[in-house]
Parts: structure tokens; C-alpha cells; sequence
């Protein structure tokens, strides 16, 4: 990952909730905002955040039959190894992932995160 790069937040049991750019590299360190910093110990800085807790991007299958990442693979099969880290995505899957982007106000920006999801 690096600045430039766009990454998405994935909810467990809901869905894609966010969309930001990229603006630092990451740096490992312990951020006193982020549960279970053992688990997620690499912080970066954001902008242009794009928050939709409320009307999550659902991964559902026909979502799913969407996104190149998903091509020749098993629909019956378990895809949680698409959201369990970060991995680069195509530009295609990134369109599709954020869809709903431009009916979303942008949050504040240079917020630090941890990078518990998905990089575009």
C-alpha cells in the first residue's frame, strides 16, 4: 500500500462502509483509537473519506458475479479470503465495490486507520 492508492472498509456481516485515498505509508505502531492493536498494527493517514455505515455496498452473490476477483471461481464456495485482508483489486472491482460513492458526502479528512481491509 501507498499514498495514491484507494482502500475500502469492509463490516463484517454488513458489507463495504467506507471508501478513502490513501495518503501516508504505513507505519507500524500501536494507535491509542484502534481495538486490538496487535491484530491491526500498521497505522496510515487517509483523505477524501467516503462513509456509508448505513447503507453498506453488500457482498452478496449477485455482487459478487460482478467483480473480476470472483471470475472461474466456485459460487458455492466460501469467498471470505476476498475480505479477510488487504489485496489489491482492478480498477473494474474498485468501481463496483464503491458504487454508491457519489451519493455520499466525503468525511473529514486525515483521519488515521488501521489497515484491517481491502486496498484498491
Amino acid at each position: 500500500m501507498q499514498p495514491g492508492d484507494w482502500i475500502c472498509f469492509y463490516a463484517a456481516g454488513k458489507g463495504i462502509v467506507a471508501h478513502a485515498q490513501v495518503v501516508s505509508a504505513p507505519e507500524k505502531m500501536v494507535h491509542p483509537s484502534v481495538r486490538h492493536p496487535d491484530q491491526y498494527p500498521w497505522v496510515f493517514r487517509v483523505e477524501d473519506a467516503h462513509l456509508y455505515v448505513d447503507e453498506p455496498i453488500v457482498l452478496d452473490a449477485a455482487l459478487r458475479r460482478q467483480l473480476e476477483a470472483f471470475q472461474h471461481r466456485d459460487e458455492e464456495k466460501s469467498w471470505a479470503w476476498f475480505v479477510q485482508s488487504t489485496h489489491r483489486v482492478t480498477a473494474h472491482d474498485c468501481t463496483v465495490l464503491t458504487q454508491r460513492a457519489s451519493l455520499v458526502r466525503p468525511r473529514a479528512s486525515g483521519g488515521d486507520v488501521s489497515a484491517c481491509a481491502k486496498e484498491l
